[in-house]
């Protein structure tokens, strides 16, 4: 659950629920360790509490393609993109895992974004 927003040229930054927090953490370190399916089912609850949780689309999305789930990571990381367009993270990963299914100038132009906006260009 979120606490409160703060909106400022145009991005919303949401502070988050400490519970959240903590649960982020401990499915990052799930990830990290390669229980890539105990990942997924943390970062599912998180998303259950907190459907616009752009953190957790993202590192869902991230976990889904590690899994080889190309298709439902591409789903995943354009949900966190529409909770947060400026994710250059999300972007840049959309584009590898895009690339991954052949689909390369498409692929390309996700991660040229990422980079742009990692670079304060957008």
């Amino acid at each position: 659950m979120t606490t409160k927003a703060i909106i400022s040229h145009e991005r919303t930054i949401t502070k988050l629920d400490p519970n959240i927090v903590c649960s982020l953490r401990d499915a990052d370190n799930c990830k990290m360790a390669g229980d890539y399916q105990l990942a997924l089912n943390q970062y599912n609850k998180i998303i259950d509490v907190d459907p616009a949780n752009a953190i957790a689309l993202q590192s869902k999305a991230d976990v889904l393609d590690l899994m080889g789930n190309f298709t439902e990571a591409i789903r995943c990381y354009e949900t966190a993109l529409e909770c947060d367009p400026y994710n250059a993270e999300a972007w840049y990963n959309r584009g590898m895992t895009l690339r991954k299914t052949g689909r390369h100038e498409e692929g390309f132009e996700s991660i040229r974004k990422g980079i742009s906006l990692a670079m304060g260009e957008i």
